[in-house]
């Protein structure tokens, strides 16, 4: 059944995804942030912990990028944030791979 719901929400947030505005010029780094802030993710939302500001959660979101660029998929890297963030839960994760895959490396 959790495989079935995870599916789903991938599902939903690849149609929402491209609603959620124009990509800037710069380097992915604002429509990423602008994706997280839409999906309640931003650092001012209290989901993540955010010692740095915004740069934490593009650290976060290319080194995302970088993981699935290696070869692991946007499941195990859902599930291994869930296990390194206890305060993160399973829809977020996703939608955390989500918005750096759109951000940050749409090609895959």
């Amino acid at each position: 059944m959790r495989q079935i719901w995870m599916a789903i929400v991938v599902a939903c947030w690849a149609v929402a995804l491209p609603l959620a505005g124009p990509a800037r010029a710069d380097t992915g780094d604002q429509q990423y942030l602008d994706l997280l802030k839409s999906m309640g993710l931003s650092c001012d939302q209290n989901v993540f912990s955010c010692p740095d500001g915004d740069a934490t959660l593009i650290s976060f979101g290319r080194q995302i990028c970088r993981q699935l660029h290696g070869g692991n998929s946007a499941r195990s890297l859902s599930t291994m944030i869930v296990r390194s963030q206890p305060t993160v839960q399973t829809d977020q994760a996703v939608k955390l791979v989500a918005a750096a895959k759109t951000a940050y490396c749409p090609e895959d």
